[in-house]
């Protein structure tokens, strides 16, 4: 989850270089994130995939992925900081709450946000009984290009809110009122001056969301929207030549880092603002705006979290009222937990000696290390997926379908956010803290363990949970990685909503939100209070 935080005036910490055991470490932790996307590449071009997929498909998919992602990071970037806007420069009330109201969908995996949207809609949806006893038609089913955007926005609001909220925050008021006492409008004043300010926040998370979107796979499957993810998927499970698949994710892969070379293209000039010199003063909105804004916060709310929570709970009454068999998804429960726990473990110690080198290494080696961490972030999780599967089969077809490696491609795909955390904790950490336990005859080891690491705990434990809320709700990489008869709680929502089963997807889905629901509610405390 990208955040704009400014730093406390501590000295930043020298690039003196690092052991060679710690660059050693880093790029251990690191492979897992090259080999498979090397294997991918090679594996594509030796077997020739290249020429099995039209040209005019590829425009189609081209023109399809980019059209969804382009108006979802539009619409969500324009929501998110109207949000945190209003909760962070405004007298709009209980700001705190409606902070985190609007953070909350992230609990929600997308397509359990179409999932809800298809229960509503349609002649039997919940909101279409609704609005027939007002003796109006049922409402249509949202699917295809609209239904998709909709449902992927909705999930993406809040990484723009979370990105946009500290770095409101971290703005300077005297240059606002600078600009109000020269007689220029408030609108002209956000326009010009806030707005450039919020230029590193917003373009970070709008990269976040234009990745998601074009990685995303339930949302568009759901709802019948062919992206290259719909079409990665089709082939790989359709047909017994797969030389397509792997053409259709090398190319999804180079769109994606398309994009993140883009945004650092735009990003290049931007830079963030120190702390501000006062304490903004709330801006009263007066009564007539203060109704309107509260009612598109609440309206925003209802539909991300109001909306999906009402018809999973039908749903579930529903079925319960039937005689049907709810069938209590325990052992998918423990499965997800189990892997998610794994992951974030594994993640949290890796991202150790990678953050080492990224903060304390030579430039080279930061370089380096914070590329390929990111490059791996970039790409899309069915891509990744595929890449393991090819990797494996190739190479260690012992590893194929198994937990263990299932595991390492969640580490090798969730990793930046545990070295992002730890990254940011770790600049935190006085140089002269580490310098004194030297002097004192303390090892480089055991100034690590005694010194470092204990004040990284924060850090650690917030990346760790990042990585444990995205592992429970990740759904493609699964698909394709997972060992036969091994169900997550991402699985059983998508096979029983495939064979229209919608109160076990109900039950699955109401466990997934609660238990997603704590290592964000931590992780948004934390943001808030820093």
């Amino acid at each position: 989850m990208a955040t704009v935080t400014p730093l406390p005036e501590t000295p930043a910490p020298r690039r003196t270089g690092i052991g060679r055991w710690w660059l050693a470490l880093a790029a251990l932790g690191l492979l897992p994130s090259l080999i498979p996307l090397a294997s991918l590449v090679i594996a594509t071009i030796r077997d020739g995939a290249v020429a099995t997929v039209p040209g005019s498909r590829l425009a189609q998919l081209m023109v399809n992925t980019l059209a969804l992602a382009v108006t979802v990071t539009a619409t969500a970037t324009a929501l998110g900081t109207a949000t945190a806007w209003l909760v962070t420069r405004t007298t709009v009330p209980m700001r705190r709450v409606w902070t985190i109201l609007v953070a909350l969908p992230l609990v929600m995996p997308s397509y359990v946000v179409a999932l809800t949207l298809l229960g509503a809609t349609g002649p039997t949806g919940v909101l279409s009984e609704l609005v027939g006893r007002m003796g109006l038609g049922p409402i249509p089913v949202p699917d295809g290009f609209f239904g998709s955007w909709l449902a992927l926005t909705v999930f993406a609001v809040p990484y723009v809110h979370l990105a946009a909220v500290p770095a409101i925050r971290a703005i300077d008021p005297a240059l606002e009122e600078a600009s109000r006492s020269l007689g220029v409008s408030r609108w002209h004043t956000f326009r010009k001056v806030t707005l450039p300010m919020l230029r590193p926040a917003t373009t970070a998370s709008a990269l976040l969301v234009s990745l998601y979107t074009i990685s995303d796979f339930g949302v568009v499957s759901l709802l019948r929207y062919d992206t290259f993810t719909r079409a990665i998927y089709a082939q790989y499970q359709g047909r017994l030549d797969r030389r397509p698949a792997l053409t259709l994710a090398l190319v999804l892969i180079v769109v994606a880092v398309a994009v993140v070379w883009f945004e650092r293209r735009t990003r290049r000039h931007a830079r963030y603002e120190g702390a501000p010199s006062a304490r903004p003063v709330p801006i009263d909105l007066g009564r007539g705006w203060t109704v309107t804004a509260v009612g598109f916060l609440t309206g925003l709310t209802t539909v991300s979290i109001a909306l999906p929570s009402i018809v999973l709970f039908t749903w579930l009454a529903r079925g319960a009222t039937a005689g049907q068999s709810i069938g209590a998804p325990v052992a998918e429960t423990l499965r997800s937990l189990v892997v998610s726990v794994a992951a974030a473990v594994v993640a949290a110690l890796v991202s150790i000696p990678v953050a080492m080198v990224t903060v304390r290494g030579r430039q080279r080696a930061a370089a380096a290390a914070e590329t390929v961490t990111w490059m791996s972030y970039a790409l899309p999780h069915i891509a990744m997926g595929l890449a393991m599967v090819t990797f494996a089969l190739r190479v260690v077809p012992g590893l194929y379908q198994t937990t263990f490696l299932l595991v390492v491609a969640y580490v090798a795909m969730f990793l930046p956010q545990t070295v992002a955390t730890s990254s940011d904790s770790l600049r935190r950490i006085r140089p002269s803290l580490e310098e004194a336990s030297r002097s004192l005859g303390r090892s480089a080891i055991e100034t690590t363990v005694r010194i470092t690491l204990p004040l990284m705990r924060r850090g650690l434990l917030a990346g760790a949970a990042l990585v444990f809320l995205t592992t429970m709700k990740e759904l493609p990489a699964t698909l394709l990685l997972r060992p036969n008869e091994f169900e997550t709680l991402a699985i059983r929502i998508w096979a029983a909503t495939g064979e229209g089963f919608y109160t076990r997807a109900s039950a699955a889905a109401l466990i997934l939100l609660a238990v997603s629901a704590i290592p964000l509610a931590l992780v948004t405390i934390r943001d808030l209070d820093r």
